[in-house]
């Protein structure tokens, strides 16, 4: 947790590491969390405009992030389910669940969700 807790990008080495990559969103986990029901703890971080960027709860990662379970973890046939805690660095902790359905060794379905807060709203008139 604190290794997890002291990442910060850096400009110059962020751009040697990705290049001219357009997503290059840095997804890092740790399996020491907060809450005891939580399976693992994560941050997603990036720059924006050269200036470090965090992200409260990222499903899409978490989503791509079953494929790393399924590969180090190797869960046994069957449904599985994971909760990640995301956001709790800057203060906007978050839990997003995971459902894993494994069938012979490999991810066969598997769902996200999570509650969501409106933090804004707004209206464009054209």
């Amino acid at each position: 947790m604190d290794a997890i807790n002291r990442i910060q990008p850096v400009h110059k080495y962020w751009d040697e590491a990705f290049g001219d990559i357009a997503h290059n969103n840095a997804f890092a986990y740790c399996r020491q969390t907060i809450h005891v029901d939580s399976a693992f703890h994560a941050r997603m971080v990036y720059l924006e405009n050269s200036l470090p960027r965090e992200d409260a709860a990222t499903g899409s990662a978490v989503a791509a992030f079953a494929g790393s379970i399924a590969e180090f973890d190797a869960p046994l046939d069957g449904t599985h389910k994971y909760l990640i805690e995301q956001g709790f660095k800057m203060g906007r902790p978050s839990s997003i669940s995971l459902e894993m359905e494994m069938q012979s060794g490999k991810i066969h379905a598997h769902r996200i969700g999570g509650q969501a807060v409106v933090l804004a709203r707004g209206e464009l008139l054209l």
